[in-house]
């Protein structure tokens, strides 16, 4: 029976390493939630192929080039103003609620 587990075992550095080699190449690895400057507006977005990009309003999808450094604290440093700021967890409206709960059964 433990032979049948090792596969197991190996998955959670399995997709450490993926996850390593999506954000080299550029790719949102989904391990942590999209960022925004509320100083000066920049904000991470994603194309459909999972490309992180980051964009001002209202050309949402124009990628700036401008990339969010990561802090040794966790927390990001906006390339343009440089101000500091955290993960953004947007709320979900009621309609993909509902969706997201139809998906699950």
């Amino acid at each position: 029976m433990k032979e049948s587990l090792e596969p197991l075992r190996s998955m959670p550095g399995q997709l450490a390493i993926l996850q390593a080699e999506a954000r080299a190449l550029g790719m949102f690895s989904d391990d942590r939630a999209l960022v925004s400057c509320l100083r000066c507006g920049l904000a991470e977005d994603l194309t459909f192929t999972s490309m992180l990009i980051t964009c001002r309003p209202p050309a949402f999808g124009v990628d700036t080039g401008f990339r969010f450094e990561e802090t040794a604290d966790g927390r990001f440093r906006c390339p343009t103003c440089g101000g500091i700021v955290t993960e953004t967890f947007e709320q979900p409206d009621d309609k993909i609620k509902m969706a997201q709960r139809k998906f699950r059964k």
